[in-house]
């Protein structure tokens, strides 16, 4: 059996063009957290599944120090769609389905892309272990991008 694949190797490059081409598909990139990816690649079903979320701000000083703010999550179905060879199936799981369900609230693509099985999932908030990837500066208002 081959090694696993997943966050902690490199991705390979048609993984990199994939989340490029579907992370346009988040609706006003500039304003939102920077986008996290998370990958593994399923050798036993032969599928690579990929998470993207926005990253938590977190309030740096002042009263609300270390408090995280939500940040707002639009997807344009369409864009993200378009990023697999055929149209996926797409599904959208509301809420937690299980008390071990990492994942939460997401919507979910399931296809081909670069003639490869993904399932893609684009999580309503940021898993626990990301920790904020932007920091919001109570004292001057500046807004750093952590990762």
């Amino acid at each position: 059996m081959l090694g696993n694949t997943d966050s902690k190797t490199a991705p390979p490059a048609w993984l990199q063009w994939f989340v490029n081409d579907a992370g346009r598909g988040i609706l006003d990139r500039h304003a939102a957290a920077p986008v996290g990816c998370h990958f593994f690649h399923d050798h036993d079903s032969d599928v690579w599944e990929v998470s993207l979320f926005l990253s938590r701000t977190e309030v740096y000083g002042g009263p609300a120090d270390g408090k995280h703010v939500p940040g707002g999550l639009q997807i344009d179905v369409a864009a993200v769609a378009a990023a697999f060879d055929l149209a996926p199936a797409v599904y959208w799981q509301s809420e937690n389905i299980s008390s071990d369900d990492q994942l939460g609230n997401h919507l979910s693509f399931d296809g081909v892309a670069r003639g490869v099985q993904v399932w893609l999932r684009i999580l309503q908030a940021a898993p626990e272990w990301a920790g904020p990837g932007r920091l919001l500066h109570a004292e001057s208002g500046k807004i750093e991008d952590v990762w």
